[in-house]
């Protein structure tokens, strides 16, 4: 029993951490745009469940909001889950509503970090992104009536209706079976004569332009596709932690992304499944390591020692990442 939650808690956690790598390998490793706002547009799905699943399910079973969002919201995300048990399309409205709203506003974010991409430098771009994902957690952190600040969000339980082991089960086949899509999706675009303009641009923006690409157009796309699976991650993290805490979505997140995708492999379908898959492994380990090792320091800053030291390694030795890019299938090797 134990070692099935855990492969399922794995397994859960693999899937939104790939749908995230999946994201960013659209954007920086097929067209090459660093987006580093990516933590910005996966909190964009969390927050969207946390201030809207418990009011929605408040309003929905006709109770009455009292109290202070920050003092109130894990005791009505508890009253909620309690109506779910017996009722399951009220779980289903629920998990469903918050995914619609994230979406869009995802998109709109994507949309919006698209223009500073289209004219700033790869330095200059960085630095801007990366504030703007500050200033969206900054902001979100101090107005408390939005997620309770620092106390942060209850989130209820979708799947209350279900015992606890097949709850377990239904959520891993529902964020195993996104990350399918997601992936078989994404692999088509790489064949696609769309996936063959974005790496055209990467490679060589300018010759891309004479040929009639419109550029601006082509990145805005991109930016709003990889916004849009990175609020789906986010969403899926949400529901699962059962929470939602600003603090969880730091710049640093969008670093340990990045890494997934270099370590994997940039450029090649595989590389974010690859890259997700060590990260978890290693991540795990050192979970486990910290009842067993003690160390003159917080055992959690060692796992971005050993981060760190994977991607200086595989700078070094594998500079294409454990799976290289490979020409696309409809492109033979003699071309």
């Amino acid at each position: 029993m134990d070692l099935l939650l855990f492969m399922l808690d794995i397994g859960v956690l693999y899937s939104i951490y790939a749908i995230l790598a999946i994201s960013v390998e659209i954007e920086y490793g097929e067209l090459g745009i660093p987006n580093f706002a990516k933590s910005a547009m996966y909190a964009i799905g969390a927050f969207s469940v946390g201030a809207t699943a418990t009011r929605l399910g408040v309003w929905l079973i006709g109770a009455t909001w009292e109290g202070e969002f920050k003092n109130t919201s894990w005791i009505y995300a508890t009253m909620v889950s309690s109506k779910i048990a017996s009722n399951p399309l009220l779980g289903l409205i629920i998990f469903i509503v918050p995914m619609l709203i994230a979406l869009p506003l995802a998109a709109m974010l994507g949309l919006m970090a698209s223009y500073p991409a289209l004219r700033l430098r790869e330095d200059y771009l960085g630095i801007t992104l990366i504030a703007f994902s500050e200033l969206l957690r900054v902001i979100v952190r101090n107005y408390e009536p939005l997620l309770g600040g620092t106390f942060g969000a209850g989130v209820p339980d979708f799947l209350a209706f279900l015992p606890v082991q097949l709850k377990n089960i239904v959520f891993f086949m529902i964020a195993v079976g996104l990350l399918v899509l997601i992936w078989a999706t994404y692999y088509r675009l790489t064949t696609s004569p769309f996936g063959r303009v974005l790496r055209a641009i990467r490679d060589n923006e300018i010759a891309a332009q004479s040929l009639g690409r419109d550029i601006v157009k082509i990145r805005a796309t991109v930016l709003v596709i990889g916004s849009i699976l990175a609020a789906i991650s986010g969403v899926l993290y949400a529901f699962y932690v059962g929470s939602v805490n600003p603090d969880d979505f730091t710049v640093m997140k969008t670093f340990i992304v990045v890494l997934m995708v270099v370590i994997g492999g940039r450029g090649n379908p595989f590389g974010p499944l690859a890259g997700a898959a060590i990260y978890i492994a290693l991540d795990r380990t050192i979970t486990f390591a910290k009842q067993l090792v003690s160390l003159p320091f917080d055992i959690n800053y060692f796992s971005y020692i050993l981060f760190g030291l994977l991607l200086i390694i595989i700078i070094m030795w594998r500079p294409g990442g454990l799976i290289p890019e490979k020409p696309p299938l409809t492109i033979s090797r003699k071309e």
